[in-house]
């Protein structure tokens, strides 16, 4: 029987018993208790009873070497060392490999020799310790080829030997559980659909608000209520908690502060924080950038955190929580902060700033510092030195529609601010008129609209500031952006609160507020970079959605 079929169900069985190992293993490595042994043992207890189910010979036999490692560990017949435990993340990272390899083509022979030997190294002379107990993987499929490979995990059973309680059993009262993997692909279909059906009723309220027929009213409203439901309900299926990215940096940051020879204490809060899968996605480069630009930009040395009187162990948070209708990411330390005067040398040599606009402020710095190849490190390393860390951040946050902020403190450490939607199908917008065309503005930066008077208008130094409510605001006109000739009549504007500070764009006028669908596009070549995507009108007409960061 072939067995390929599956391979993706085993991929990502396999996937989350990997996150476990790791997780564990670093716990283990911060010296908790034995109970980590004890869960390590069940992951690759798992994945043991599921290569074999597959015929992955060499997962299996790398799984049982590590097993029976595991298992001495329990019982104390080998110590727990820094050998054990760096040998244990060498065996985890060839068994992931091994996974992904014999997963993703016909030949499940792969070369596992040298983990095995390792492994029985440090058990010979132990060896001989009894399973505690032996499962067997009862996927329906792997025993008849016309049956439907299981999609829930309450499908996966394990069967312990007689009189031994199996670890991780599914007690009877759960079997019942309504889990069920899906494909992500069914759920991002769905949201596709979901985003035409709010189009369409946008357009059916239209209708039945020029229309005196009662019934058609109360129709579309009992429509709209439930496109409305099910709009929340897609939408929340589709959001998953920020620690399903976040727990596979803890392995990254441990790496990468032992090649630094640095000390690193990595903390991840609100890891229960849910977002859309598609933001999630996305998110996760950024993220990783920062983590390692912090590490290696910075974190100090231990030395050189003694000498500055502080801890030989840094502190580095990633952090999540809700901030209005948009989730923020936090990646902080207390290392060093930001070297201005190496930042300042770099950007006079490259002509970005002169004398007269000094000192900086934070968002000038970030501005200098996530500019296309921008870097003060001279040397180029696997981690850093090729002037790609904070651009990739900044522009990929940016298509999101979110914002990026940064704030410093020389010696004391520096934290990046990452401000995301909570989902990228579907956001309420403000829809503003310039000439004859209608833009949509995300209102995640508005604050508030206002009529622009003539006495509300000056200009300071060649800039066009509004006075409100007794503050005066940069103004911006979408006309002047667009490339469409001024006008004389009356305007319209909206404060945006945005990293840089607040500022006010001016329309024509403003038709309205609507929930809009986003259809991402490629922008032509030459085109401003004012767009961050188009969408469908209530009248059926396409408009463009303002890039609010990039109009600034």
């Amino acid at each position: 029987m072939n067995t390929q079929r599956y391979a993706e169900l085993f991929r990502a069985e396999a996937r989350e018993r990997m996150a476990e190992m790791n997780t564990s293993l670093l716990a283990l490595e911060r010296g908790e208790g034995p109970e980590r042994v004890a869960e390590l043992f069940r992951a690759v207890h798992t994945v043991k009873g599921m290569s074999a189910a597959m015929g992955y010979e060499s997962v299996r036999d790398l799984s049982h070497a590590l097993e029976t490692l595991l298992d001495q560990l329990r019982h104390g017949a080998t110590p727990v060392s820094p050998a054990v435990i760096e040998t244990l993340f060498d065996s985890v990272d060839t068994l992931e490999s091994a996974i992904i390899s014999v997963s993703q083509s016909s030949d499940f022979s792969v070369d596992v020799s040298a983990a095995v030997g390792s492994l029985e190294s440090l058990t010979a002379g132990n060896d001989g310790a009894q399973d505690p107990f032996e499962a067997t993987m009862e996927w329906p499929a792997m025993k008849a080829a016309n049956m439907t490979p299981p999609v829930s995990r309450s499908r996966i059973r394990m069967t312990p030997a007689p009189g031994v309680a199996a670890v991780g059993a599914i007690p009877a009262a759960e079997k019942s559980h309504r889990f069920i993997r899906v494909d992500a692909a069914r759920l991002d279909t769905l949201m596709t659909l979901i985003g035409e059906l709010v189009i369409a009723r946008g357009r059916l309220q239209e209708v039945a608000r020029q229309s005196s027929d009662t019934n058609l009213s109360e129709a579309v409203m009992h429509a709209s209520q439930l496109i409305g439901s099910l709009q929340t309900e897609i939408t929340t299926a589709r959001m998953v908690p920020v620690g399903q990215a976040f727990e596979r940096f803890e392995r990254m940051v441990r790496d990468t502060a032992l090649s630094l020879g640095k000390q690193v204490s990595f903390e991840i809060l609100g890891s229960d924080i849910e977002v859309d899968k598609s933001v999630l996605d996305e998110v996760g480069d950024p993220v990783m950038h920062l983590l390692r630009n912090s590490l290696d930009h910075g974190v100090e040395t231990p030395a050189e955190r003694r000498t500055a009187g502080k801890p030989a162990m840094a502190r580095l948070t990633l952090s999540a929580a809700r901030e209005r209708s948009s989730v923020v990411v936090r990646v902080s330390d207390d290392g060093r902060g930001i070297d201005m005067e190496r930042v300042l040398e770099r950007a006079r040599a490259a002509g970005l700033v002169t004398d007269d606009q000094l000192p900086l402020s934070d968002a000038e710095t970030l501005a200098l510092i996530a500019r296309p190849g921008f870097s003060t490190t001279s040397r180029v390393t696997e981690i850093s030195g090729r002037g790609v860390g904070l651009d990739v951040v900044a522009t990929k946050v940016r298509s999101l529609g979110g914002a990026v902020e940064l704030s410093t403190d020389a010696g004391a450490g520096t934290e990046i601010r990452l401000e995301l939607p909570m989902t990228l199908a579907i956001i309420h917008a403000l829809l503003a008129r310039s000439e004859n065309e209608v833009y949509a503005l995300p209102i995640t930066h508005v604050v508030e609209t206002l009529v622009v008077s003539p006495d509300m208008v000056r200009f300071e130094d060649g800039q066009e500031i509004l006075s409100v409510r007794g503050q005066w605001i940069p103004a911006i006109r979408l006309r002047d952006r667009l490339g469409q000739p001024r006008r004389d009549a009356g305007a319209h504007a909206v404060v945006l609160d945005l990293p840089d500070g607040r500022m006010s764009l001016v329309v024509d006028e403003f038709v309205g507020q609507q929930e809009v669908v986003v259809k991402m596009f490629d922008a032509a070549r030459g085109m401003p970079k004012l767009f961050n995507g188009a969408t469908i009108l209530t009248n059926g007409s396409p408009a463009l959605i303002l890039d609010a960061q990039g109009i600034a």
